[in-house]
């Protein structure tokens, strides 16, 4: 088991960990997460979130009191805010491996826990300061417990187990945290034992473990912010964003697919032979794998609000329906895994090549880097070809170079991301911080931009339209504005100068 566990562990750690704070948090969602946490540390409200002195009901409060605790301990900075995800992405490797190792062969907990940690969906959000990673490891635990629960002795240990993480996966985002543990647990239980195993899935010792667990936030919310919490809560962030379509994220049905295919790359070509496998099968790990994946797939892609975290939990599910693919696969089957893993890689390959010579002005100066990018999908391309004629499938290079895609990314990719996305609202908003007096106001005029504010270290004044912004009070005093670029006219009749603007984003001064 070692010889397996060490290398994923360290690859775990190493992508997670490694300058974890070397680049700018991004807007919208890893800012916001971010400032709200700040100013939970310094109002001391731990139990109300609230983002620029307004309550915030997005998401419940676990992912903020782990945040805060990183705070705590290491400062306000990106490595703060992003470290909840990277350990919760340590600890769900982990956990993937001893499942795995616990329900197959060795072959298969290793291909399972691999694939998981060497794709961009762990490279993603593992260094991401949002829910997604800590939700998806407090699910999985809650019904890796179930499914040992269930199939594996029926000790109550287990079955607490289900509960407790179903908590607080409740406590980290809402109602999913209950619908997808016990939703998988119960089509689980149906069709494999049909209505007398329902009842495997109830407890009254495991309810009063979950009350006791993630009862007290939600009853003092109800108690301080009564109906608006209610409303706002569980009406708009979870009934809306189901039937409606919040912040313009709509997708078409079949939005998840080339989520999945990019974000498992290239593992993702033996998912096919992984799923021939449990409907072969109709039992086991194997079933139940192919429930979890199927369950929260099809209730997204019914969702009409979509983004690509939102499956990010059934991410556990489709490793191991992969590492069965890998670790089963013969014949045919073996060889269409093969091809179409290199055919993936070459499509890719391909982007990257095309890619280099099309980005925007002062991305290109940088993008040299594709071309290294392009050549390791090319060669991996080369190997899956190879393999799928000859007897062996040469998985431990793959992984080699894999490792090596996703450093690259990690070394150059996302920081030349965050230079271009962040880099003119970061300076920005450093130069409003140190040129502003604390009883002076810096403006955000039609922007969603919460990095200002986390960066800024201050509450903002916002504004959507001249009007608000000719209202605003006191402003005829010295005040910073940051706007977009199409609006320095606007604010240079208001008496305002220009201090600096790229191609998106201006930064002005009155004083």
């Amino acid at each position: 088991m070692q010889r397996f566990f060490l290398p994923v562990i360290i690859v775990a750690l190493t992508l997670s960990l490694f300058r974890l704070g070397a680049v700018k948090l991004f807007d919208v969602d890893e800012a916001v997460f971010s400032e709200a946490t700040r100013e939970m540390v310094i109002d001391h409200n731990w139990i109300t979130p609230t983002y620029n002195g307004i309550n915030r009901y997005d998401k419940p409060i676990l992912f903020y009191w782990l945040m805060a605790g990183s705070y705590e301990l290491f400062g306000v900075d990106e490595f703060a805010a992003r470290l909840p995800s990277a350990l919760a992405a340590i600890l769900l490797t982990a956990a993937l491996f001893f499942f795995s190792a616990r329900t197959g062969s060795s072959r298969y907990k290793g291909y399972a826990a691999l694939s998981a940690v060497l794709s961009v969906y762990f490279l993603v959000y593992s260094r991401a300061a949002v829910t997604d990673m800590a939700l998806t490891l407090f699910i999985s635990l809650s019904l890796f417990s179930f499914y040992l629960f269930s199939e594996q002795g029926g000790r109550r240990f287990y079955r607490d187990g289900f509960y407790i993480f179903s908590a607080l996966a409740f406590l980290t985002k809402g109602l999913i945290g209950i619908v997808f543990p016990f939703g998988i647990a119960l089509v689980y239980m149906a069709v494999t034992e049909g209505r007398r195993g329902l009842k495997k899935v109830f407890s009254l010792r495991g309810s009063l473990l979950f009350l006791i667990v993630a009862g007290p936030w939600y009853l003092a919310q109800l108690r301080i912010n009564g109906w608006e919490f209610v409303d706002q809560f569980f009406i708009k962030h979870h009934f809306k964003r189901f039937t409606g379509v919040i912040s313009g994220h709509r997708g078409p049905f079949y939005y998840y697919v080339p989520v999945m295919i990019i974000g498992l790359f290239p593992w993702v070509a033996f998912l096919p032979a992984g799923i021939r496998s449990a409907l072969k099968e109709k039992k086991g790990v194997a079933l139940f794998s192919l429930i979890w994946l199927g369950f929260i797939f099809l209730f997204f892609s019914l969702s009409t609000t979509k983004l690509p975290n939102y499956v990010l939990p059934a991410m556990p599910a489709a490793a191991l329906l992969i590492g069965m693919g890998m670790s089963q696969a013969e014949g045919n089957w073996r060889r269409y895994s093969l091809v179409s893993m290199g055919v993936l890689a070459a499509v890719l390959g391909a982007i990257f090549f095309i890619a280099k010579g099309r980005l925007p002005g002062s991305v290109a100066q940088n993008a040299g880097w594709l071309l290294p990018l392009a050549v390791l999908t090319l060669i991996i391309a080369g190997i899956c070809f190879f393999s799928a004629f000859s007897r062996r499938s040469h998985y431990g290079p793959i992984a080699f170079l894999m490792t090596a895609f996703l450093f690259l990314l990690l070394l150059k990719g996302l920081p030349l991301a965050s230079d271009y996305l962040q880099g003119t609202l970061y300076r920005y908003s450093i130069y409003a911080k140190e040129n502003l007096r604390p009883d002076e106001g810096l403006i955000v005029f039609g922007l969603n931009k919460p990095s200002i504010a986390f960066y800024s270290g201050r509450r903002i004044i916002t504004a959507d339209d001249k009007k608000d912004l000719v209202a605003l009070p006191g402003n005829k005093v010295h005040s910073i504005a940051i706007a977009n670029v199409q609006d320095i006219g606007l604010f240079q009749g208001l008496g305002y100068y220009l201090v600096n603007h790229d191609s998106e984003y201006a930064i002005l001064e009155r004083k």
